[in-house]
């Protein structure tokens, strides 16, 4: 996940980057590129960015149904505290 949110991070400078040049120059032709490029860029980190909380929300449920399946229980909170007992040497409840 850090490598996703580097890279949004770096759409987000290169957006930002864009405008600058864009702004900044004096060529008409060249100042419509970098606008239309950076608008792109925030779309491209816009994008990324719904891609990634929605991959969280995926993992986060796969891990509640498998933490589940691993324990037989339906409560996430009881399904981690059968697992921290049985890494410690304790005895899972039945």
């Amino acid at each position: 996940m850090q490598d996703i949110r580097t890279f949004i991070d770096k759409l987000h400078a290169d957006a930002q980057a864009c405008d600058t040049i864009g702004q900044t120059s004096l060529n008409e032709g060249k100042r419509k590129i970098f606008i239309v490029l950076a608008e792109t860029y925030r779309k491209l980190a816009k994008d990324m960015e719904r891609i990634a909380a929605a991959h969280a929300v995926l993992d986060e449920e796969r891990e509640k149904s498998l933490l589940g399946l691993i324990t037989g229980r339906d409560s996430h909170e009881e399904s981690l505290s059968e697992i921290a007992k049985a890494l410690s040497g304790g005895k899972p409840s039945a």
